[in-house]
C-alpha cells in the first residue's frame, strides 16, 4: 500500500477529514479556535508543572536562595584511576597554600561571567528578610499560579464541551430535517425506533465518542510531544528508552482492541434501537397488554435486549481499562529489564541505577498522557458507527419547505386517469381512476381493504405522487411546486387524530405559537365542530390539558378536535379517512351531523366502511382492486347491499 493511502486510512486523519465534512463552515471556524485554545491550554499546563522544579530545588538547597553562586557540595581535585570495580576519583594531595589559591582561582574563573541565580535575585530584589519568608511567599505564588492554570484549563474544557454539544444540537436538528425531508413513504417503511434513535442518540454518541475524543487525543499528543521533546533535549538515551518501551506497546494495545471496540459499537447501535422499540410496544400497547395478560411476555422481550445492551457496555468498560493497566505493567517491565542488565553484567551499575530512577520518573509522567491518548482512540473506534449513521444521506442545513402561493379552487377537482404503483410492487394500487368532484360536494368512498381508497386520499393530500395521469383543480394540474399551496386548502381527519400533550387550544391551533393564535377563528372552529360548549365547560376552559394522545378525552371528542383543527385553518377541502370507524353508533351519528352542518362551500371526502356514515353524501364511489367500479346514490347503495 502506498504511503499516501496509508496516511489517508489512518484512523485519526480519516476521522478528522470525515468530521470536517459534517461540520458547517461556521462550526469549522469554531473548531479551529478550539484547537488553538487546546494548544494554549497545553503550554500553560506544562509551564505550570515545570515551575515546580526550581521551587523544589530551592526547598532542597537553601544556598540557591541566600548565595549568589552556590558552591558545589564537594569539589574533587585530582586524577581518575581505574580499579577493578570501575572508574574512581582519587584525591591527590597538594600543599595547603597552593590548594587554596587554586580553588579561589577556579571559582573566580567560573563565576566571573555569570549572573547570580534567579532565586538569589528575587530574594534581594523583593526585599525578603529570611529564607523561610521567601519560601512561604514562593509557595503561595505557586498555589496562585496553579489556581490560574487550572482555571484556564477548565475554561478551555468548558469551551470545548460547549462547542461539541452545540454541534450535537445542530446535528440532531439536521438529522431531524434529513428524515423529515424524505417524506411520507420513508416514514411508512422505516421503524420509528430507528428514526428516533438516529435523531436523538446518534449525535450525542458522535460528539461524546468521536468529536471530543478527537479533541482530547490531539491535546494529549501535544502534551506528549512537549514532554518527549524536553526529555530528548536533556537526555537522548532516556528519550530512546521511553520510545522503545512505550510506543510499540501503545500501538500493540490499540491494535488488539480496535476491531473488538468497533464491533461493540455496531452492536450497541442495533440493540439500542431494539430496546427502544420494545419499550414503545409496552407503553403504547398498554391496554392490549393488560387485556391479554401478556405483561410478562413484553417484560421478558424488553429485559432480553436490555441485558444484551448492558453486557456490551460492560465489555466496553473492561476494554477501556486495559491501556492504563497494560502500560503500567510494560513500564515496570522496562525498569526490571534495565535492573537485570545492571545486576547480571555489573558494569557501571551505579550509573544504570541512577538512569533507572530517572526512567521511572519520566515513564510515570508520560503514562497518563499515553493512557488518555489511547482511551481517546478507543473511544473514536467504539463510536465510529455514529459517524457512519450521520454520513448516510446528505445532512441538510434547512427544512425542505415549499412556498405557499395563491391558488384558486372555485369550481371542481378532477381526477384524470390516475395510476399509482408502490416501489417493488407488481400490482398497481390504483389503475386508470377518473372522476370529477364539484366544489361543495360531499363524496363517500367505499371498498374492501386494499382496494385503493387510502392510496387515492394520499394522492389527493400529495403524500404520494401519481405515476400516470393527474389531479386537476379548476382545470390546472397539480404540480410538485403546488404541493404546499394545495395542502394549505386541505384538512385531514384520521381514524386516530394526532393530539399533542398540551392544551385544547394548542391542539386546535396546531403548531401555532400561543401569541399568534386567532381566538375568534378558534371560537368559530370549535362552534362549527359542535365542541364549543364542551370546551367552555372544562376546568381551565380552552387551556385545559388533553393528555398524551388525548388520553383525557373520549373518542368522539378527539375526532371533533380534528374537525375543529381543519376548520381553524380554513380548509376548503376536508378528508375524513375512517374517522368514525372506531366510534360507537351514537357518537358516529353526532360526528356525521357535525360534518353535515358544515358550510356548503366545504368539499368533503369521507372514506368509511359503515354505510350509515355516508348517508349525507351526494355520491358514493366504490373501489375494487385499485379501480373505480361504481358510483352510487346512498339509497341505491343501501338497497343493493340489502339485496346481497
Amino acid at each position: 500500500m502506498r504511503l499516501k493511502e496509508r496516511i489517508l486510512r489512518n484512523l485519526v486523519i480519516q476521522t478528522f477529514r470525515r468530521s470536517s465534512n459534517l461540520l458547517t463552515p461556521k462550526e469549522k471556524k469554531r473548531a479551529f479556535r478550539m484547537a488553538l485554545y487546546s494548544v494554549i491550554s497545553v503550554f500553560i499546563d506544562v509551564a505550570g508543572l515545570s515551575l515546580l522544579i526550581p521551587v523544589m530545588m530551592a526547598a532542597n538547597d537553601p544556598s540557591l536562595v541566600i548565595e549568589p553562586f552556590p558552591k558545589p557540595k564537594s569539589i574533587s581535585l585530582g586524577a581518575q584511576v581505574q580499579d577493578s570495580t570501575g572508574p574512581a576519583t582519587v584525591a591527590m594531595p597538594l600543599p595547603h597554600d597552593s590548594a587554596k589559591v587554586g580553588q579561589e582561582k577556579a571559582l573566580g574563573a567560573a563565576t566571573a561571567n555569570r549572573k547570580p541565580n534567579l532565586h538569589y535575585r528575587l530574594f534581594h530584589y523583593l526585599g525578603f528578610k529570611s529564607y523561610e519568608s521567601y519560601m512561604l511567599s514562593l509557595a503561595v505564588f505557586v498555589l496562585i499560579v496553579f489556581f490560574i492554570k487550572n482555571s484556564i484549563t477548565l475554561f478551555a474544557g468548558y469551551l470545548q464541551s460547549k462547542f461539541a454539544y452545540d454541534v450535537a444540537t445542530n446535528l440532531a436538528k439536521r438529522q431531524y430535517m434529513k428524515y423529515y425531508n424524505r417524506g411520507y413513504t420513508y416514514f411508512k417503511e422505516t421503524n420509528s425506533a430507528d428514526i428516533v434513535n438516529n435523531i436523538i442518540n446518534i449525535p450525542i454518541f458522535y460528539v461524546g465518542g468521536v468529536l471530543l475524543s478527537l479533541i482530547n487525543f490531539l491535546t494529549e499528543i501535544a502534551v506528549l510531544l512537549l514532554i518527549i521533546v524536553g526529555i530528548a533535549i536533556v537526555d537522548i538515551k532516556l528519550f530512546g528508552a521511553l520510545i522503545v518501551v512505550l510506543v510499540p506497546s501503545g500501538f500493540a494495545i490499540y491494535g488488539l482492541t480496535k476491531n473488538r471496540l468497533y464491533a461493540i459499537g455496531q452492536e450497541q447501535l442495533r440493540l439500542g434501537a431494539i430496546t427502544f422499540s420494545r419499550i414503545n410496544q409496552a407503553i403504547f400497547g398498554f391496554v392490549d397488554v393488560r387485556l391479554t395478560n401478556k405483561e410478562n411476555y413484553f417484560l421478558r422481550a424488553y429485559e432480553k435486549e436490555q441485558v444484551s445492551l448492558n453486557e456490551s457496555f460492560k465489555i466496553k468498560h473492561v476494554i477501556s481499562m486495559v491501556p492504563s493497566r497494560a502500560l503500567e505493567v510494560i513500564a515496570v517491565l522496562g525498569i526490571l529489564v534495565i535492573f537485570g542488565y545492571a545486576f547480571f553484567f555489573g558494569k557501571g551499575s551505579g550509573t544504570i541505577f541512577e538512569f533507572v530512577a530517572i526512567f521511572a520518573a519520566a515513564a510515570f509522567r508520560v503514562l497518563p498522557s499515553m493512557n488518555r491518548s489511547l482511551a481517546a482512540l478507543m473511544g473514536i473506534k467504539s463510536q465510529m458507527f455514529s459517524l457512519e449513521v450521520l454520513e448516510e444521506g446528505t445532512l441538510p442545513t434547512q427544512m425542505e419547505r415549499m412556498n405557499v402561493h395563491p391558488m384558486d379552487f372555485n369550481q371542481q377537482i378532477e381526477f384524470r386517469n390516475l395510476s399509482f404503483t408502490f416501489n417493488g410492487a407488481e400490482k398497481k394500487a390504483l389503475c386508470g381512476v377518473s372522476f370529477t368532484v364539484q366544489k361543495g360536494e360531499k363524496i363517500g368512498i367505499i371498498g374492501e381493504s386494499g382496494s385503493g381508497k387510502t392510496t387515492l386520499m394520499n394522492l389527493l393530500l400529495r403524500f404520494l405522487i401519481e405515476n400516470e395521469g393527474g389531479i386537476y383543480v379548476d382545470g390546472r394540474k397539480l404540480e410538485y411546486n403546488d404541493i404546499a399551496s394545495w395542502r394549505a386548502k386541505v384538512g385531514y381527519v384520521q381514524q386516530q387524530v394526532f393530539l399533542i400533550d398540551d392544551s385544547l387550544r394548542q391542539n386546535v391551533a396546531f403548531g401555532e405559537d400561543p401569541e399568534e393564535i386567532d381566538n375568534e377563528r378558534l371560537r368559530m372552529a370549535l362552534e362549527q365542530a359542535s365542541l364549543l360548549d364542551f370546551a367552555n365547560a372544562l376546568p381551565l376552559g380552552w387551556d385545559t390539558q388533553v393528555g398524551e394522545m388525548g388520553a383525557r378525552l373520549s373518542g368522539g371528542q378527539r375526532q371533533r378536535i380534528g374537525i375543529a383543527r381543519a376548520l381553524y385553518y380554513q380548509s376548503s377541502v376536508l378528508v375524513f379517512d375512517e374517522a368514525t370507524s372506531a366510534l360507537d353508533t351514537e357518537t358516529e351519528n353526532m360526528i356525521t351531523e357535525s360534518v353535515q352542518a358544515l358550510q356548503r362551500d366545504k368539499t368533503v371526502f369521507v372514506v368509511a366502511h359503515r354505510l350509515t356514515t355516508l348517508r349525507n353524501c351526494d355520491r358514493i364511489l366504490e373501489f375494487k382492486e385499485g379501480k373505480l367500479v361504481e358510483i352510487w346514490a346512498y339509497p341505491d347503495l343501501v338497497k343493493e347491499k340489502m339485496l346481497k
